[in-house]
């Protein structure tokens, strides 16, 4: 609005109504012209001489506000043509009496060199009504005689101060619905959930408007009964407007726990529309949770569900990095666990169907039984909901390994080859393999090895599994190191391919090859002792037969020490073979029962894979591959090692005896000991002894070390648990504490049990050196015999 108009507006509200419009229109043409070139000379300008005539009003009649008034609207209007309005105002309202000529006629006088126009004596004041009519429409943001679009009273209207309270507080309902009605034109693009709480602010709004419109028909209306009636607006509208003040820069999940918070109030007006808003704004929420938990998708385009998925992922790594929970996105009304049920429910889905190339759809649990319209909010029970529709799916993603794609199966095939529990099959393997993997590393072949494996599975019953398992089964060689041979670097493959590659990952591959590594290094050092005691019994019977009489007594007797320490020492590194060998196996078994226990009550894909990492756990530390175990794992692999020089050793002992006897029938000796002679030249009886002492001593002083490791690991372990233990047993805590437990009770046992036999072992051989000299080879056989059967 211009100048000229704003004068005019004034002029014709200001004036006597029964004026005729040319009258109107002179006056205000000479005060517009007059007022215009006020301010102009050296005089005082117009609004400060209003501000001193209202300064000796106040003094005479004790109203300091017109001129605390005056003053806020003066320093609110910058313009410098906009104070001959302010002059206009004040002598239309009869701010100074002595230029008044006729109260008849307004006419203008010149007052020091500035205009100023005399007010009317029949001014009327503003009536009540006009007032409640105008606040009526300021309420509604409509600018009135009275009031501006701002909701500021007018600076030409002087009320009383009753009032002037009774305005200034329905204009502050009026400013909070202009505030509400800018913040609910501001949805768009700030996300699903910030559109649906604009909506919910629209619906508020209709409600206050409907309130409006039945004030505006009531007749007689005062401005008391004015406020009175819009005290419950108010209330509601001011907690409208301290939510859209919480909600800015907020959105998503985090927007719908801002307005399900702002419920928790003593106020029951607050409670019951914090929960209808909420209503309104979790309906984006709920159609999310819908689709993601039924079809897989993410129906998301603001980022403001707290599923997220990641599409740089490979297909391979769906299950474990594809989708993930953002905390922040979680509804305060949503548990962490609720929340972890609609991100595996949704995985679930889509493993189905992309990994498993399976069509699924839980038609039971459609869209109207999961979320009904009737119950949409925070109130109704998500989590049961969410849990059958979570069940269904996860069961038949388990069911669906587990029958379709044999996940049992395989799992039990890894066990058969890879851990070595088809016995059948690794001794045929181990005895197939001996010529081949004696040689070194670099010289073998991968296509000699798989045709030797196919023939070792033929020989044995691993036959009998399925085509399927057995044409997943292959040789892999590791990467050969300086000096190593071909049992170094040998290993079983086992083929996996999706979707069981979500349980059988890479990572745990590399732990079933480690696991292989040991376990084929336990059963060659057992089959290389078997191997040196049936050589040893076949010398043993060639020499017994037919040649003790051939011999002189001095080289049968260097012959019978030389067997005699090799006996001793073959069984204690037996004894200490077999029990090591044994404990694995119990632990094997064990962890395998575990596991299929724990499947068989594994509800989702997670606790599958749980469960078959809990399995490989406990294998890794039943042969000591797990974290903290390396002082044990050293320990165990240099007694082995020096096992395995044994069996050397025993080689060239026998062919050193082979030498000292005087065989007739030399061809039936060669017969027995054909391998034997293609070795490099025999060493003498004597550097045989002499080796086997220092080997026998250099495995005792092994043997105490590793004893003492497995003592210090079992103290530890005690320790450890027994502090817990009262714990698990007090809370009923995780089972993990009771496989510990077992854990470091078998250590334990084991550690006593070896130092037993090493005591046994130690005073056998004692025993065994007070033996009398001219005792024959053949009883210090058959008690070292005895021994072995009687451990």
């Amino acid at each position: 609005m211009s100048l000229r108009q704003l004068v005019w507006t004034l002029v014709s509200s200001e004036l006597d109504e029964k004026l005729d419009e040319h009258k109107l229109h002179g006056t205000f043409l000479r005060s517009f012209q007059r007022l215009s070139s006020s301010g102009r000379g050296t005089v005082a300008p117009p609004d400060e001489l209003i501000v001193k005539h209202l300064q000796g009003l106040g003094r005479q009649r004790g109203h300091d506000r017109h001129v605390l008034r005056f003053q806020s609207l003066r320093s609110r209007l910058h313009h410098s043509a906009a104070r001959p309005v302010l002059a206009l105002l004040f002598h239309l309202r009869g701010g100074d009496r002595g230029v008044v000529e006729d109260v008849s006629r307004p006419t203008l006088k010149e007052v020091r060199g500035g205009w100023h126009l005399a007010s009317l004596a029949n001014q009327k004041e503003i009536s009540e009504a006009k007032i409640v009519r105008d606040l009526l429409f300021a309420l509604q943001g409509v600018s009135s005689d009275c009031f501006d679009s701002s909701c500021e009273v007018d600076p030409a209207v002087l009320l009383t101060r009753p009032a002037w309270l009774l305005c200034h507080r329905i204009l502050g309902l009026a400013k909070l619905h202009l505030r509400l009605s800018t913040d609910a034109k501001e949805a768009m693009g700030h996300g699903l959930l910030h559109q649906a709480l604009c909506e919910a602010l629209r619906k508020q709004l209709q409600g206050y408007y409907e309130v409006l419109a039945q004030l505006m028909s009531c007749e007689g209306l005062s401005l008391r009964s004015l406020w009175a009636r819009l005290l419950a607006p108010m209330t509601r509208l001011h907690f409208l407007s301290q939510l859209c003040e919480g909600s800015r820069g907020v959105f998503g999940g985090a927007l719908s726990s801002m307005v399900f918070a702002s419920g928790f109030s003593g106020d029951i007006v607050a409670q019951d529309l914090a929960k209808e808003i909420l209503r309104s704004v979790v309906k984006p929420l709920w159609s999310m949770i819908r689709a993601w938990m039924t079809e897989g998708e993410l129906q998301d385009p603001y980022g403001e569900f707290f599923v997220i998925a990641d599409a740089s992922v490979p297909l391979e790594d769906l299950w474990n990095r594809a989708y993930s929970l953002e905390l922040e996105m979680v509804p305060s009304f949503i548990s962490l666990e609720l929340a972890r049920k609609i991100l595996l429910t949704g995985k679930s889905v889509n493993f189905i169907r992309l990994c498993c190339r399976r069509t699924w759809s839980p038609e039971p649990l459609g869209t109207s039984e999961l979320l009904p319209e009737e119950e949409i909010g925070a109130s109704f029970d998500l989590a049961s909901r969410v849990e059958r529709l979570s069940s269904k799916t996860n069961e038949h993603l388990v069911k669906l390994l587990m029958n379709h794609f044999s996940l049992g199966e395989h799992a039990l095939a890894l066990r058969r080859f890879l851990l070595l529990g088809q016995g059948d099959f690794v001794q045929s393997l181990m005895d197939a393999l001996q010529e081949e993997l004696d040689i070194d590393a670099n010289k073998i072949h991968k296509h000699q090895l798989m045709g030797i494996l196919e023939m070792a599975l033929r020989q044995s019953n691993a036959q009998f599994c399925s085509v399927d398992v057995l044409g997943r089964l292959g040789i892999k060689l590791r990467s050969p190191e300086r000096g190593e041979r071909g049992w170094d670097v040998f290993l079983l493959d086992y083929s996996i391919d999706s979707p069981l590659h979500v349980v059988f990952t890479p990572n745990i591959m590399q732990k079933y090859d480690r696991a292989f590594s040991f376990l084929w290094k336990l059963r060659r050092v057992s089959h290389a002792l078997a191997a040196s005691w049936n050589q040893h019994m076949a010398l043993q019977r060639h020499l017994c037969r037919d040649q003790r009489d051939s011999l002189d007594r001095l080289s049968l007797l260097e012959t019978r020490q030389t067997l005699h320490r090799c006996t001793l020492l073959r069984h204690e590194m037996h004894h200490f073979v077999q029990n090591v060998q044994s404990y694995v196996l119990e632990v094997l078994d064990t962890s395998w029962a575990k596991l299929q226990q724990g499947w068989q009550k594994s509800s989702d894909l997670d606790e599958v894979i749980s469960q078959h990492e809990r399995y490989l756990a406990a294998v890794e530390e039943g042969a000591f591959l797990a974290k903290g175990s390396e002082a044990i794992l050293s320990g165990v692999s240099a007694l082995l090692s020096l096992v395995l020089e044994f069996c050397t050793l025993q080689e060239q002992a026998c062919a050193s005896c082979f030498e000292v006897a005087a065989v007739e029938e030399e061809e039936s000796v060669e017969a027995v000991f054909q391998a034997v002679r293609g070795r490099p030249f025999a060493r003498s009886l004597a550097e045989c002894r002499a080796s086997l002492d220092h080997l026998a001593s250099t495995f005792q002083m092994k043997l105490q070390l590793f004893l003492r490791a497995l003592e210090d690991r079992s103290i530890q372990a005690t320790a450890s648990v027994s502090y817990w233990w009262g714990i698990w047993a007090e809370d009923d805590g995780p089972a993990w504490l009771a496989g510990l437990w077992f854990l470091s009770c078998l250590v334990e046992a084991l550690s006593r049990a070896l130092s037993a036999r090493w005591v046994a072992f130690r005073d056998l051989n004692l025993k065994s050196n007070h033996l009398k000299t001219d005792c024959g080879v053949i009883n210090i056989v058959n008690l070292s015999a005895e021994t072995v059967y009687t451990y």
